[in-house]
């Protein structure tokens, strides 16, 4: 084993690259399994630095090789906490602190076996290649729930290579065991640079893995932010008590349109107000007020189409906005609005009520002459009401 220490060499320092990078990354991106994972590459870094120690200084190899055991498997149980806490949010609990107390016990359960580490390698590859296996699995609960991201099939990957890498120890060292063979000079050199290719891998997924996560959360948070601001102008453009639209929903629709090549749009415009509003309040309250205000609302909605628009245009006035209409069929319509209101209850009366409505109609012919016509119908309106009050 002594002839792969050149090649250890080159792989702790590409592993404590690995980790200072996974370090940095924690400064600036806030995530729990990121904090596991730079753990687990800061406990793989000083496991290597402890065999390369060991390699060298025969009379403290064998605790040397104890440490490198146990922080072998420490960089497992915090690589599977990593990747369950990416899949399922869980955090270490303490299943993962039994699992911990077992790798504190394997290295001296292994250094009891034999004092060759060649023999060692063995189990210790196979508990290592069963860690990444489980690590791969863990990460298949985010795969089911999400549309996996080109980090997660790169971490998924690198974790299922080194799976069959460290199985294929397993396989290759037992069988030099039993044989007695010994193992080409060319492999020992280069086995470190093999595993440091996948651990390269396995990091560099990681990297993609955390940017995909923050990505998607500001793509959330932005398209959260989006539906509040939709939510806030369908709530700036409605009158919470009729839930008819308000003026500053009809000068939002006359600035879209005047930028709109169509502009042919015709129909009438109806302004309508309540005559008996003022009784109502002084009488019952202003709670009967709106109520009796909501109850128009509900009656002008019962006479006019889907296309047609209805505004709340002051305290008890309303416009209606009838497209592709003639006067006389908008008249007849809006006549019928009267009848809805004969009989209407109102909290406080223990008898209903004949609410009494005056409108005014004029018509237009394109959408630059409808504020003429609201005033128009507006003018008429009020002749109605005086009408009515003289009459």
């Amino acid at each position: 084993m002594m002839e792969s220490v050149t090649g250890l060499t080159i792989q702790i320092s590409g592993i404590a690259l690995i980790a200072v990078l996974s370090f940095f990354l924690t400064r600036s991106i806030r995530r729990t399994f990121l904090d596991y994972w730079t753990a687990a590459w800061s406990c793989l870094a000083v496991a290597l630095l402890s065999l390369g120690i060991g390699f060298h200084f025969s009379d403290f190899r064998f605790p040397l090789y104890g440490l490198y055991f146990f922080l072998e498997y420490a960089f497992g149980l915090l690589l599977i906490a990593g990747c369950q806490n990416y899949a399922t949010g869980v955090s270490i609990s303490r299943r993962h602190l039994y699992a911990l107390a077992a790798a504190v016990a394997l290295p001296c359960l292994l250094l009891r076996i034999s004092k060759s580490f060649d023999v060692l390698l063995i189990p210790h590859a196979a508990i290592v290649a069963g860690l990444y296996a489980w690590a791969f699995k863990s990460l298949g609960a985010s795969r089911r729930q999400e549309k996996p991201s080109p980090g997660l099939r790169v971490v998924r990957l690198a974790l299922a290579l080194l799976a069959l890498d460290f199985a294929h120890y397993v396989l290759l060292l037992a069988y030099v065991r039993v044989n007695t063979r010994v193992l080409p000079l060319a492999y020992l050199r280069y086995t470190s640079i093999y595993d440091l290719i996948l651990e390269l891998l396995l990091g560099f997924g990681m990297v993609m893995l955390v940017m995909d996560h923050a990505i998607r959360e500001v793509e959330d948070a932005n398209r959260e932010l989006i539906e509040a601001r939709d939510r806030l102008e369908v709530l700036a453009r409605i009158d919470p008590l009729t839930e008819a639209l308000n003026r500053h929903a009809f000068y939002s629709l006359m600035d879209a349109s005047r930028g709109s090549v169509d502009q042919d749009a015709s129909g009438c415009a109806v302004v309508l107000d309540i005559d008996n509003l003022k009784p109502i309040n002084d009488s019952l309250g202003h709670a009967a007020g709106d109520e009796a205000i909501r109850r128009v609302a509900v009656a002008i909605r019962s006479v006019i189409r889907s296309d047609d628009l209805l505004f709340r245009w002051g305290g008890d006035e309303f416009l209606i906005l009838l497209f592709n209409i003639s006067e006389s069929a908008a008249h007849a319509r809006v006549t019928e609005i009267d009848a809805s209101l004969a009989r209407t209850r109102l909290p406080g009366l223990e008898e209903p009520v004949s609410l009494i409505v005056s409108y005014g109609l004029s018509a237009f012919s394109v959408l630059s002459d409808l504020e003429a016509a609201i005033h128009e119908a507006d003018g008429a309106m009020y002749a109605r009401k005086q009408s009515r009050k003289a009459g």
